[in-house]
């Protein structure tokens, strides 16, 4: 095990780079606490640390699309994404956007239509044909840009198909936990990155993958890194045990 110390800035970056493929490579980036709480006082903030922070904003800078559930992004206040300045030029090289868009994934579209980030042009909601007409036309109204993937529910096959269609090949899957098992459900997840920090949060809160079963041939994951720091987080990158076929990283 390496410490964060240790770790260089061009190494870690090495580390966290997506592979590249002709399909979608969807990595999930979660948060959890030693006895398996995804959130602590409701929100996932409540574990994280400055080394988390780093690699969450260095994992931002290597994807070309930001994917989270529209409850997880109500919660936690996300705001359109932004890329520190000394991630653009290589963006640029690999043929990336300045800025990732943010894909907001609900099938019911409950989402308050003064949230502000729904309205901004890089933010897209993922939604299904049979969500609420009223919620849709109030969202639309308040600026939002849907998309439909799916009839009754959000479809991660026919998500992916459109990150796809869209040229959007490195995804970063932010949850929340309900959202990440559903793509690990339908044998989605690639990778997870996983941040675990040295809390005990007891309660009730969910673990960072709930509600939909994952079947263990599509589960099974083998560890490709790990760095520790002062604090005690560990930082934990795991692939796919059978992985699909992918070519160099990029």
């Amino acid at each position: 095990m390496q410490k964060a110390t240790d770790v260089t800035t061009d190494r870690l970056t090495a580390t966290y780079l997506f592979p590249a493929s002709d399909r979608p490579v969807i990595r999930g980036n979660m948060v959890a606490s030693i006895d398996g709480a995804a959130t602590a006082n409701g929100k996932s903030g409540g574990l994280a640390s400055d080394g988390d922070h780093q690699i969450f904003h260095l994992q931002r800078a290597l994807a070309d699309v930001i994917v989270v559930g529209a409850h997880t992004a109500v919660v936690e206040g996300y705001r359109p994404p932004t890329v520190d300045q000394q991630y653009i030029a290589d963006r640029v090289e690999r043929g990336q956007n300045a800025v990732p868009p943010l894909i907001l994934v609900s099938q019911s579209l409950n989402i308050p239509d003064d949230y502000a980030t729904i309205a901004d042009p890089g933010v897209i909601i993922a939604t299904c044909a049979e969500a609420p007409d009223g919620a849709r036309k109030r969202l639309q109204a308040a600026g939002a840009t849907l998309v439909d993937c799916g009839e009754t529910s959000v479809d991660p096959l026919l998500l992916a198909d459109e990150l796809h269609r869209r040229g959007l090949r490195r995804v970063l899957c932010e949850g929340g936990p309900r959202f990440l098992a559903t793509i690990a459900a339908a044998g989605l997840l690639d990778e997870l990155a996983l941040t675990v920090s040295p809390t005990l949060v007891g309660g009730d809160a969910q673990r960072i993958a709930h509600g939909a079963a994952v079947h263990v041939d599509r589960g099974r994951m083998r560890l490709r890194h790990l760095i520790s720091d002062d604090e005690g987080y560990l930082y934990q990158l795991w692939e796919r045990a059978d992985p699909r076929s992918t070519t160099q990283n990029g």
